[in-house]
């Protein structure tokens, strides 16, 4: 059993363990948040001993990258519990994204560039895919749930609303700044790779719309102060335009 293994069966046990004490309220012995530590630390040590042993990270296909987004999306939601406090009503949702996304690095064969720019490229890339996925998670959630509250139903999974527009919010802008640094760092390998800072490539085309998109919604949500509602709705659009991108769009070169 190697550590891709290992990781995706604490990230399953982490879901679990969530799932109980969010909707049955059932005490345990553990930590969940302890659990899904270990297991994004178990998918690191993978990754970078793949880069000790080939000197490439496992990103070279679309295996190696959902794996690297989901598993960046569990360190964030980490980092956010640390300094914001409680997420546990998020937990068995990322930790099941984790389990799914660690289980697709399995069959990952290729590697990506050895070129450094290229490297930040692609975890800048994971970074800002991971928040804009998380902030389009909370956004949904929260939707769903000030449906639940007009409607005076209140039974069932509850998360408090504040929260959740802290965690859009603050997801949308991290997101936003790393997509920044992907064009970037994208440019930069471009011209180092192919001799130009720009090519009519799919999937950095598709970037540039992503980031046009979130760079209108910032900046209006920072000088005109989008509606809750509104941020929400274009949060969850630019969701489904992100994992679109991760699905389906790869870059021409691979």
């Amino acid at each position: 059993m190697n550590l891709l293994h290992l990781s995706a069966i604490l990230y399953l046990v982490g879901s679990g363990a969530y799932a109980f004490k969010t909707f049955f309220g059932f005490g345990i012995k553990f930590p969940p948040v302890g659990v899904l530590s270990l297991a994004f630390l178990l998918y690191l040590i993978h990754f970078f001993k793949v880069y000790l042993s080939t000197g490439h990270f496992p990103v070279g296909d679309i295996y190696g990258m959902v794996s690297l987004v989901g598993n960046f999306l569990v360190a964030i939601f980490l980092l956010i519990t640390f300094i914001r406090g409680s997420l546990q009503e998020f937990g068995f949702i990322v930790a099941f994204i984790g389990f799914l996304t660690t289980l697709l690095g399995l069959p990952a064969q290729k590697v990506g560039y050895k070129n450094p720019f290229y490297v930040y490229h692609i975890l800048s890339a994971g970074v800002a895919y991971a928040s804009l996925i998380l902030g389009g998670i909370a956004s949904l959630v929260k939707m769903l749930v000030e449906r639940k509250l007009k409607s005076k139903h209140i039974g069932g999974l509850m998360v408090p609303i504040n929260l959740l527009r802290k965690t859009e919010r603050i997801s949308t802008n991290i997101g936003f700044i790393f997509l920044t640094l992907t064009l970037i760092f994208g440019s930069l390998w471009a011209r180092s790779f192919l001799g130009r800072h720009w090519i009519n490539d799919p999937k950095l085309i598709l970037t540039l719309i992503l980031w046009i998109y979130y760079a209108i919604v910032v900046h209006l949500n920072l000088v005109r102060g989008l509606t809750p509602t509104r941020f929400s709705a274009l949060s969850v659009l630019g969701f489904v335009l992100v994992v679109g991108s991760i699905a389906f769009i790869r870059h021409s070169v691979d």
